[in-house]
């Protein structure tokens, strides 16, 4: 699609029919999304001819779907041509914009697939905060997805993925004394030992800072004992500890990021994890380094600040595609 050839289109509409691409091309459609993507079509004729747009440049899409996974140098090498070829902001837009939002949403199908199916669940954005049985009050970050598992015997929280805070409940309603407390991720067992702490499962590790009394460690049938203050880092490999994190790691229960002296490319890939779409940070400004408080109920303000604060700009493309770039 050229700029020429549809210079009508109006933004939104490309909008709408990039989701709706993303959505049949994530593996999980199923007939109702089918229909639902062809009703749409029908309601308006710019709705069908952006869907049509897209589709002659599908070969293109295909070959840039996967762009999101390859390294960040070359998925910004990628943009730079596209932009120094003078394609145009529609073109740009359809091409890069779908080919980046199609690779990143394909994983993100698959964790809405996850969430759909737990106990409970957040989407991009949302925080929630619950009081089990117990009395625990367990509070759920964005993008999370656990199951709860109350026995005779034992309660266990299964972090499916995202991130959870838990301040244990006393327990005594049940006869005979505490129930023990664990939590399950990926990577290990960790048990509560009348305590407050957050984890954190990631692609590959688990994250977990103890903020009140202690948690054990049990992995490969070894136990470590973590302490209030400290925070570690859990492997398939084993367990680390953690220095002074760059980021206060239990914030998020009061909806901010404190950051302290945290990469510009560590602080975007945070707060892109609270919003829905492509939030990226250019090569050239990944290494700045940034504190400050963000609040997270609002990721526009927060970039707004970045654009005060550092030598940086925001391109905005469309609502669903941004970029932090140098000024």
């Amino acid at each position: 699609m050229t700029s020429a050839a549809r210079p009508d289109l109006p933004e939104e509409v490309l909008d709408q029919a990039i989701t709706w691409m993303v959505r049949l091309h994530s593996g999980y459609a199923d007939a109702q999304a089918m229909q639902g993507c062809l009703h749409w079509r029908q309601l308006h004729p710019l709705h069908e001819a952006a869907w049509q747009a897209l589709q002659r440049n599908e070969s293109t899409l295909s070959n840039l779907a996967g762009l999101s996974g390859v390294p960040g140098g070359v998925a910004h090498d990628t943009l730079e041509r596209m932009q120094h070829r003078q394609l145009g902001r529609r073109r740009l837009l359809q091409v890069v914009g779908t080919g980046l939002i199609i690779g990143a949403t394909g994983w993100q199908s698959r964790e809405g697939v996850q969430r759909w199916a737990a106990d409970y669940s957040t989407a991009p954005g949302e925080r929630r905060t619950l009081i089990l049985a117990d009395g625990t009050r367990l509070q759920l970050n964005t993008r999370t997805a656990v199951d709860v598992v109350f026995s005779e015997h034992q309660r266990l929280i299964k972090l499916l993925q995202g991130e959870i805070f838990i301040d244990t409940g006393p327990d005594d309603s049940v006869p005979g004394g505490k129930r023990s407390f664990w939590v399950h991720t990926a990577q290990a067992r960790l048990q509560a030992l009348g305590t407050a702490f957050a984890v954190r499962q990631d692609e590959s590790t688990t994250r977990l800072a103890v903020e009140h009394s202690q948690v054990a460690i049990h992995q490969h049938m070894q136990q470590q004992l973590v302490e209030a203050g400290e925070q570690y880092s859990i492997s398939a490999e084993g367990c680390v500890k953690l220095p002074m994190g760059e980021m206060d790691a239990s914030a998020w229960t009061r909806g901010q990021l404190v950051a302290r002296s945290m990469s510009m490319q560590a602080l975007v890939s945070e707060l892109a994890r609270y919003q829905r779409g492509w939030l990226a940070c250019a090569p050239e400004v990944a290494g700045l380094k940034v504190s400050g408080v963000f609040q997270l109920a609002d990721i526009d303000r927060a970039l707004d600040a970045l654009e005060e604060s550092m030598p940086v700009r925001i391109q905005r493309v469309t609502r669903l595609w941004r970029r932090v770039v140098a000024v």
